[in-house]
C-alpha cells in the first residue's frame, strides 16, 4: 500500500490559500496555452487511429459521470491525431476501485484516463489503508475541472428555509449518501455530531441518481453534493424548487449561508476544511503513473485548450456542470501534494472516527 507522502504539517485553514493560488496559476497557463507545438506534431502519429478510454469512478447519472461524458464528447478535437474516445464507468468505493485499476492494471501509454471522483478518491490517502494500491502524488494528472461548491439540498416538503429551521426540525432529517468515507456523508455527520443538527445519514447508495429516486419515494429527505450531481440527471428537481440548498461548503450559490460562517465548534471547522477540500480542488482527469512525459504534456496542453472551448463550456453549463476555473495538470498535482498529503494529526484522528477507518486497516 502506498501511503500519503511525507511532508511538513499544514493547518487545515491553509488549504483555501493553496487552492486560490492554483486557480490563478492555472488561468495564466490557460491563457498562454499554445495552439500547437513540435511535441504535439510528433505525437500525432501515436494517437492517429487509436482509441482513448476515459472511465468515471461513479455510476451513470451523477455529476462525475456527466462531467466525464461531456469531456469525452469534445476532447478528441484537441488531441493531435484525434483518437476515438470511449466513455466507460467503473464504480466502486467512491472512486477507489477505479484508482486501483489505473494504478495497478491500466497501461501507462496515454490511452487510458480516469475521473475517479472527488471526495472519496481524493481523501483516500489521508491515512494508510489496506485495499488502496495508489499514491495520489504519483499519478499522472492531465488537469481538473474547476471547483464545485457542495451544498446540503433538502426537499421543500420539509418546510426548512433556514439554519434555525434545521436545528429545530423534528423528526430527524434523513440524508442519503454513498460511502461513509465521502464528503457527502462526512459533512452532514459532522454537523450532527458537533453542532447538534438533527441529521440522520444513510449510506450505501450506488450513485446520486439512486439518492434522488429515494427522495422522490420519501425514503430520504435530502443529500449533500454539488449542483451537477442533481442537474445532470434531474434538472427538474432544482428548477421546480423540489430541492433547495440550505447551506454550502464555500461561497458560490447566492443567498445560501456558508458552513464556515454557521459552524461554531473549532474541531468541526477543521474537519470540514479537510473533507470539503476535494470539492474546492475540482474533478481530476488522470492516468497511471509513468505516462511518458512528452505524451502527458500533449494531453495536458490539449486539456487546457479544451477548457477554453466555447461549445464545451456551453454544453457543460447546459447540463448543470459548469467548468469554472480549470486547473492545469502540474498545478493540480502540486495542490494535492500540499493540501491532502500532510494533514494535522488531530484532524486525521477525527476523520478516522467519522469514517470508521483505521490506519493500515
Amino acid at each position: 500500500m502506498s501511503g500519503a507522502a511525507a511532508g511538513p504539517r499544514r493547518p487545515a485553514g491553509a488549504f483555501a490559500g493553496a487552492i486560490s493560488a492554483g486557480v490563478i496559476s492555472a488561468c495564466a497557463v490557460l491563457a498562454l496555452a499554445p495552439a500547437g507545438d513540435a511535441g504535439a506534431a510528433e505525437d500525432a502519429s501515436f494517437y492517429t487511429g487509436k482509441t482513448l478510454t476515459i472511465f468515471a469512478g461513479l455510476p451513470p447519472g451523477g455529476g462525475v459521470d456527466g462531467e466525464m461524458r461531456v469531456l469525452a464528447q469534445h476532447f478528441s478535437k484537441y488531441i493531435p491525431g484525434h483518437p476515438l474516445i470511449v466513455a466507460r464507468n467503473m464504480p466502486g468505493a467512491g472512486g477507489i476501485v477505479l484508482g486501483n485499476y489505473i494504478n495497478s492494471i491500466a497501461a501507462a501509454d496515454g490511452l487510458t484516463l480516469a475521473m475517479p471522483g472527488r471526495s472519496g478518491f481524493l481523501l483516500s490517502n489521508v491515512v494508510p489503508q489496506k485495499g488502496i494500491s495508489y499514491d495520489l502524488t504519483k499519478l499522472s494528472y492531465v488537469g481538473g475541472a474547476g471547483s464545485a461548491v457542495n451544498a446540503l439540498w433538502l426537499n421543500r416538503k420539509l418546510g426548512v428555509a433556514s439554519i434555525a429551521d434545521i436545528k429545530s426540525h423534528k423528526p430527524d432529517i434523513v440524508i442519503g449518501a454513498l460511502t461513509a468515507r465521502s464528503e457527502n456523508a462526512i459533512a452532514p455527520r459532522v454537523l450532527a455530531t458537533y453542532e447538534g443538527w438533527p441529521l440522520k445519514i444513510v449510506t450505501g447508495y450506488g450513485g446520486f441518481q439512486e439518492v434522488l429516486i429515494a427522495i422522490e419515494r420519501g425514503e430520504v429527505d435530502g443529500l449533500f453534493t454539488h449542483e451537477g450531481s442533481i442537474a445532470n440527471s434531474r434538472p427538474d428537481m432544482i428548477a421546480s424548487g423540489t430541492l433547495k440548498p440550505v447551506v454550502q461548503s464555500f461561497a458560490s450559490l447566492p443567498d445560501v449561508p456558508v458552513l464556515s460562517d454557521v459552524v461554531a465548534n473549532p474541531d468541526a471547522r477543521a474537519l470540514l476544511a479537510l473533507v470539503t477540500t476535494p470539492s474546492q480542488i475540482g474533478l481530476p482527469l488522470l492516468g497511471p503513473p509513468g505516462i511518458p512525459a512528452d505524451r502527458l504534456d500533449v494531453l495536458q496542453q490539449s486539456y487546457l485548450r479544451l477548457m477554453a472551448d466555447a461549445d464545451y463550456r456551453a454544453e457543460a453549463e447546459r447540463r448543470g456542470l459548469p467548468v469554472g476555473h480549470p486547473v492545469s495538470g502540474l498545478e493540480l498535482k502540486a495542490l494535492i501534494g500540499r493540501g491532502l498529503s500532510s494533514v494535522p494529526e488531530p484532524v486525521v484522528k477525527a476523520y478516522l472516527a467519522f469514517t470508521g477507518l483505521k490506519a493500515d486497516d
